[in-house]
């Protein structure tokens, strides 16, 4: 039974128990898995270590973003080639080195300003706003927990405090922005002369002797390739929300359920005063600190002093006690100690004052100045984003019991595709022949074109594992018919060599001709007499700039690679197009670009991309430098 298991477990089938397994390493970390084991870092920065349970975390994450952005055209042996995993154990000690160096630099980021930062992430966004249930759900997929997310991300709204510090700092001088203008709008007099292969080839003669020969020199390259013709079944996740009906009931119910989700809590701006308490002190000073709390509180309360005289009290004391002012917005959840917030919200109108609540930083006196009722959208309003939202859920979880069932019963029948659509109500498909590159239709499919070939489908007759060609798109296929390779007759490749042979004398000829024309343009002639004479396209393309569409890409680079020509000279150059022709070219001179080249709008644009470019570099050779000074010590053998 077991070896059944491994025979089976590849492709989405293994992906489907690796994420099963995955949720517990995930929930209480693979610690305890190798519980008396060996060691457990990655590497060491110099007082901190890298664990490896972090590293696997940012190293399937950035596997995750590869697959998502490449899809089909990522190369397997890049997710699991050691350069990946070299690449991300480098970009967490930098973030480390970073971190360390922003703690030694004194950057703090307070709980209202990671509020924000929190609020403000599009991946928890949903509906219009940040939604709570969302960011759990993620986050545990991820196996973080919000204390550990939100530490993290602390730490990462520093390290771009430090950043934006550097970066802002930089500064761009006129002469070096006048300096890039005059490169990037430089102008150049250009002329070429272009030589067509197809002229070549068409000249080209062939003897019926060589065509002989190269067939009999190369029969690995003269044959009908192997081919496959695939039965398929094929599930979509896109033609399932449609035909899903909603109840009335079922809308309100949801509605019900996630009231915060479609409206605004109630929110609450105060002002404090602080009677401030260093961390550690004896019991006595934080006596003396409440007492001094609580007379402010009990003479604002008493209505001998307004709040606001005893704040500008406060701001005048020189001793640096205490101090005060606007705390913002304040919602409930915002703070880790809820003592400051549920005083607020006991607080029953503006400018109600409470009494000293203690917090790690001292003794605050608390103002309630404004109350932000919730809102909350009207049924009506939201009933269509709801019933979307649920004809989706329903759809995937539709699309995710049918997709089990069809695992479930093409393991169990391996040898026929016929149990699985009846059981489904779907229809056995057939492709056209393809060969291993690939073919029409479900062929252009990598993964199709692979499993067809593959050893358990091909060989030995097997349905293929369900195939997830994106995205709700599944497929599950078997072998109907199979070609062997054959060999061609030389009847058969006879075209084909005697287009490969044309072009290769034909591009013989050119290179030949290619040198002679550049030999005797270098001496002094020009190309639109050579033009002439070589059966060449001469075309005069005046002055162009790096942007000009009138010209080829390749002759434009060409152009602009060059050298400046001397003074009565001109500089010649060669390069070939994308179909094969050749040219030869000549600038004959270079322009600068003018002042009045850019608008001023274009200018400040330019400048500020140029002071970002010196930024980035400078906090590049500050990172670059504290690395140096850094103790790094990498276990790749680890990894």
């Amino acid at each position: 039974m077991l070896q059944k298991i491994r025979d089976r477990a590849r492709g989405w089938f293994a992906y489907t128990i690796v994420g099963l397994l995955t949720v517990p390493f995930a929930i209480w970390g693979i610690e305890s898995y190798f519980e008396g084991g060996g060691p457990m870092d990655a590497a060491l920065v110099g007082d901190s270590k890298i664990s490896l349970q972090d590293y696997q975390r940012a190293y399937q994450q950035q596997r995750q973003r590869l697959q998502a952005m490449l899809g089909n055209n990522l190369d397997a042996a890049l997710l699991e080639g050691p350069q990946l995993k070299q690449d991300v154990l480098r970009q967490l000690i930098d973030e480390q080195v970073l971190m360390q160096l922003v703690g030694d630099q004194g950057l703090r980021v307070g709980n209202q300003q990671l509020r924000g930062a929190l609020l403000a992430l599009p991946v928890f966004q949903q509906s219009g706003g940040f939604n709570k249930e969302l960011y759990e759900r993620l986050l545990r997929n991820q196996g973080y927990t919000a204390a550990l997310f939100e530490e993290g991300l602390r730490q990462s709204l520093a390290t771009e405090q430090l950043r934006d510090g550097v970066t802002a700092s930089a500064l761009t001088t006129s002469a070096e922005l006048q300096q890039l203008i005059a490169l990037l709008k430089q102008q150049r007099d250009v002329y070429f002369l272009k030589l067509p292969l197809a002229q070549y080839v068409a000249r080209a003669q062939v003897e019926d002797a060589a065509i002989q020969d190269y067939f009999a020199k190369n029969p690995a390259r003269f044959v009908n390739p192997e081919q496959a013709q695939v039965q398929f079944i094929e599930l979509k996740l896109s033609s399932m929300a449609d035909p899903i009906t909603l109840s009335e009931d079922e809308l309100k119910t949801a509605y019900e359920a996630q009231l915060d989700k479609y409206g605004r809590p109630e929110e609450r701006s105060a002002s404090h005063i602080l009677v401030k308490l260093p961390l550690g002190v004896a019991p006595a000073e934080v006596e003396q600190a409440q007492a001094k709390a609580q007379q402010i509180a009990s003479e604002i309360r008493s209505g001998a002093k307004t709040f606001d005289q005893a704040l500008q009290e406060v701001k005048a004391d020189a001793s640096g006690q205490a101090e005060g002012g606007e705390l913002g917005v304040i919602s409930k959840g915002m703070f880790d100690s809820p003592a400051l917030e549920n005083a607020l919200y006991a607080l029953e109108k503006s400018g109600d004052v409470s009494e000293p609540v203690r917090m790690p930083s001292g003794f605050h006196v608390v103002r309630l100045d404004t109350i932000t009722p919730a809102q909350v959208k009207p049924f009506a309003e939201v009933r269509e984003s709801i019933a979307q939202e649920l004809r989706q859920q329903q759809a995937e979880n539709r699309f995710y019991e049918i997709t089990q069932t069809l695992a479930n019963l093409g393991y169990e029948h391996p040898d026929s595709l016929e149990p699985a659509a009846k059981a489904l109500a779907v229809t056995i498909q057939e492709s056209d022949w393809f060969n291993r590159q690939g073919g029409e239709g479900i062929a252009k499919q990598p993964k199709v074109v692979e499993s067809a070939f593959s050893e358990d489908v091909l060989k030995r007759g097997l349905n293929s594992e369900p195939l997830e060609l994106e995205q709700g798109h599944v497929v599950m296929l078997r072998l109907k018919e199979h070609k062997e390779a054959t060999p061609r007759t030389l009847e058969e490749s006879r075209e084909e060599i005697v287009g490969i042979l044309r072009e290769q004398q034909a591009r013989e000829a050119l290179a030949k001709d290619l040198e002679t024309l550049k030999a005797r343009a270098v001496k002094g002639e020009h190309l639109q007499v050579l033009a002439g004479e070589f059966g060449g396209e001469f075309k005069n393309a005046g002055l162009v700039g790096r942007d000009a569409k009138s010209l080829d890409n390749a002759v434009l680079t060409a152009a602009f690679r060059l050298p400046q020509p001397e003074e009565g000279k001109v500089a010649l150059g060669s390069t070939t197009l994308a179909n094969g022709d050749q040219v030869v070219l000549v600038v004959a001179r270079v322009v600068p670009g003018q002042k009045d080249a850019l608008s001023e709008d274009e200018r400040k644009a330019l400048a500020q991309q140029l002071t970002q470019q010196i930024g980035s570099g400078q906090f590049a050779g500050l990172l670059d430098s504290v690395r140096v000074k850094t103790k790094v010590v990498m276990y790749s053998d680890r990894l």
